[in-house]
């Protein structure tokens, strides 16, 4: 027969289990979010670098206006300034939307509807916002 005291202790385990369990997962999609925030800077970084240093090489002049994204594969293939400078833009407008979008999926994934309702108006109004400004 178990006794009070051991049945205590089995209980404070589990639930200790299960905190750490909590703790690790939560971690981990924090730790998921930091890599794709900071990974989304440096990509953008990138490119704008590369777009600053084929104005300095091709001598062409920095945009005055935004190419439109159907058009920036074009742009891109041809290497000018502009596409590539308005790549890192976009992958900088884009890159807090990703972070909304795990948020998104990890809160569908812990079935918190509160969360998960706010979170998709951030979405909608993020990508409206795009939509419209594009």
């Amino acid at each position: 027969m178990i006794t009070a005291r051991a049945g205590l202790r089995l209980v404070q385990h589990r639930i200790a289990a299960l905190r750490r369990a909590v703790l690790t997962e939560v971690e981990d999609i924090n730790r998921l979010i930091y890599h794709i925030l900071r990974g989304g800077v440096i990509v953008s970084v990138a490119f704008l670098l590369f777009g600053f240093i084929l104005t300095g090489v091709t001598g062409h002049p920095l945009p005055d206006k935004s190419i439109p994204p159907r058009l920036l594969g074009a742009e891109l293939i041809r290497f000018t300034p502009a596409g590539y400078l308005n790549l890192g833009v976009l992958v900088l407008i884009f890159t807090p939307v990703a972070r909304v979008l795990l948020s998104l999926l990890s809160f569908l994934e812990e079935r918190d509807r509160a969360y998960v309702l706010m979170t998709g108006i951030v979405l909608t109004n993020l990508l409206i916002s795009v939509v419209l400004l594009a």
